[in-house]
């Protein structure tokens, strides 16, 4: 049969209409569980430029619809609204609230992010780290996402171009001060030397580090890891820090799902012989090693957090190393670990380990040079002293020594509480030699507040109280909070009741 021109649009009108009524007569089915949850690509939108002039950026994130049905969001909004720093797009909808934005089933709708930023205003109205939240409100839930922005500008050392290289920074006989408000990011290797370097309260620096890989002269590839602070032998460094404005050693990667990962920068080094180091009110974390003390070398660490690194808090080689009122912990391998000798006085410390076979505590006169054969092998005199001092995790032995009989071995253990089992085989004469009035201590309940939350003040009850003896000099605590006169207790921080 054939149809003329007017039949077949009278045809394709009909259909058209029949399916307009159809589907305009259709309501949408929404899903309207609360235990229906929208999938986001991330929980954090973060600009990680660090802005040198005034500019912005734009970011976005997915947010999925896993369901068989769609889902309509209530209300989109930045918290701080109009006063925020970042601007938001959703599906095409500008605005700090949007309000009714549908998502059909298994389907996807993108979130855009702008901030803008003046690098150059003033500390106390740009702070280095811009932050805000976006929630998102549908079947009487809530979700949200966090925003981050470096906001402000920072001394760059030595610059950004250094990234991955090595630069000496030659100070000349002189003092250079990092005083300034802004932050002071570090960029590759530095090695300071003939000179002092000096670090006030409340400065915060953050290493920009990582696995880097490099080229040796004969072409071949290597790697090391990037982010370091090398002080020369003829150079110190000195940070002063207060309990109001410690210092801060970290990695540039603020956001939080960087706030404990490890291994982000490589550490602070004290290179042979240098000498007149001193650390106070210090916070060190998220790095390799915390610090390293080379042969000779010397350093007074004092009310100073060092946590979260992946390999040790304090690695000292036939150092001179004194620390009070320190807390080590969460450490990929051991605490403290002195080797080939060197003479420590460790006073009112918290030094524990928990989740490796690594001790808290290592001590040794002397070091294998070609592991695993040891036909070579460096000794050096060690003396250490550890007084008030907590050494304790989750291995049964978190104090472990090597001796060398062919030089000095002369640990001493003053009012300590320790966890230890095997070494008593190896130093049968441990107790009566070099322990004096210590508690060896293999449960943890009531020792310290919240082990799982790492409050490591001594709980109600603790063994920890008034268990210590007074020290001249040190009167205060990791909180600067007044020692007991008489009868102070064991660890950095003394017992309170709030």
């Amino acid at each position: 049969m054939i149809y003329n021109r007017k039949v077949l649009y009278k045809i394709a009108s009909m259909a058209f209409y029949t399916w307009f009524l159809i589907t305009a007569c259709h309501e949408e089915d929404f899903n309207t569980d609360p235990g229906a949850f929208l999938r986001f690509e991330n929980d954090t939108v973060s600009f990680d430029t660090v802005f040198s002039t005034i500019g912005s950026a734009t970011r976005f994130i997915k947010i999925y619809n896993p369901h068989k049905q769609s889902i309509r969001i209530d209300r989109v909004y930045i918290k701080n609204g109009n006063q925020s720093d970042f601007k938001m797009n959703l599906d095409g909808i500008s605005g700090n609230t949007i309000e009714n934005i549908e998502i059909r089933a298994e389907d996807s709708i993108y979130m855009f992010f702008e901030v803008t930023v003046n690098p150059n205003d003033p500390v106390e109205f740009s702070p280095f780290i811009k932050t805000d939240s976006v929630f998102l409100e549908y079947n009487s839930n809530q979700q949200k996402i966090l925003l981050l922005a470096y906001g402000q500008n920072a001394n760059y050392i030595p610059s950004k171009s250094n990234k991955g290289g090595v630069e000496l920074i030659d100070l000349k006989g002189s003092t250079q001060i990092w005083d300034d408000p802004r932050p002071y990011i570090v960029y590759g290797i530095i090695y300071i030397d003939n000179g002092n370097l000096i670090i006030p309260a409340g400065t915060k620096v953050y290493l920009w580090g990582g696995l880097t890989k490099a080229i040796d002269g004969n072409g071949n590839s290597f790697f090391y890891n990037d982010g370091r602070i090398i002080i020369g032998p003829n150079a110190s460094i000195k940070v002063e820090g207060t309990k109001e404005k410690p210092v801060v050693f970290q990695g540039v990667r603020l956001e939080p799902f960087y706030q404990n990962i490890p291994g982000q920068w490589s550490g602070i080094f004290l290179d042979k012989m240098s000498r007149g180091n001193e650390f106070n009110y210090t916070e060190i974390k998220n790095n390799l090693i915390g610090i390293i003390a080379d042969s000779l070398s010397e350093c007074k660490i004092q009310n100073t957090i060092i946590y979260n690194n992946s390999l040790y808090g304090v690695y000292a080689s036939s150092a001179d190393l004194f620390m009070s009122n320190c807390l080590i912990y969460n450490q990929g391998s051991s605490s403290l670990y002195f080797t080939t000798g060197g003479n420590y006085e460790v006073n009112y410390c918290t030094v524990v380990n928990f989740g490796n076979t690594d001790p808290s505590v290592y001590l040794s006169n002397a070091r294998c040079i070609d592991v695993p054969f040891c036909s070579e092998i460096y000794e050096y005199p060690l003396k250490s002293t550890f007084v008030n001092s907590v050494i304790t995790g989750s291995d049964e032995d978190e104090l472990w020594m090597m001796e060398k009989s062919t030089s000095n071995f002369e640990p001493k253990f003053q009012n300590c509480l320790f966890r230890i089992k095997d070494l008593i085989k190896e130093f049968p004469q441990f107790n009566s030699l070099y322990a004096f009035d210590c508690i060896n201590y293999e449960r943890f309940n009531s020792l310290f507040k919240d082990i799982s939350n790492d409050n490591f003040h001594p709980d109600t009850l603790s063994v920890l109280e008034k268990k210590a003896i007074p020290i001249p000099g040190i009167t205060t605590d990791l909180d600067d909070r007044t020692r007991d006169v008489l009868m102070p207790d064991i660890g950095c921080y003394e017992y309170f009741v709030k």
